[in-house]
């Protein structure tokens, strides 16, 4: 891996580090795509990843050639401590609008893991009705958010594969 490249995965992973210094063990990652087109579903994923994982290519999904996705896709499931994912459809983004569907998927994606994260870290929204106790950061150009994700109920329908059972 270039300096450059490790450089800057480090730089993304300090929200990561500060709050697993903080005694913060599972902390999950989302990703959402498809809010820009006119048709079609939205996608949103959500990750678990080891504390000391750093995979070279990982960055904003909309900054990612499909091949390389797909490249990522293999190693950061391979790697995962727990994934999930959430899909609405279009007719219920019509139904709800596009900002609603996306909290619906993010929900979606998050009660599909199956290890109950202890903080999760948005990059693309706000005010999500389902979870308690919002924080906001500000890193750089992009504004993230930590939630407290105790308020997430357990799910009967799991979207996602996922590598251990919810404890």
């Amino acid at each position: 891996m270039k300096e450059k490249e490790l450089q800057r995965l480090t730089e993304l992973k300090q929200i990561e580090e500060n709050l697993h210094s903080q005694g913060i063990e599972y902390i999950c990652g989302i990703d959402e795509a498809g809010r820009g087109p006119l048709a079609g579903p939205v996608v949103v994923a959500a990750v678990i990843m080891p504390k000391d994982s750093i995979i070279e290519g990982v960055n904003d999904s909309k900054k990612v050639s499909e091949k390389k996705r797909e490249a990522l896709y293999e190693k950061i499931t391979e790697e995962a401590i727990a994934w999930g994912v959430g899909i609405i459809d279009q007719k219920e983004i019509d139904r709800i609008n596009i900002l609603n569907a996306t909290k619906e998927g993010l929900t979606e994606a998050v009660k599909a893991l199956s290890v109950r994260p202890d903080r999760i870290i948005v990059d693309a929204l706000n005010g999500i009705d389902t979870i308690r106790n919002t924080i906001y950061l500000n890193n750089k150009r992009r504004r993230k958010m930590l939630f407290n994700s105790s308020s997430f109920n357990n799910s009967k329908s799991n979207k996602g594969q996922n590598n251990e059972t919810m404890g």
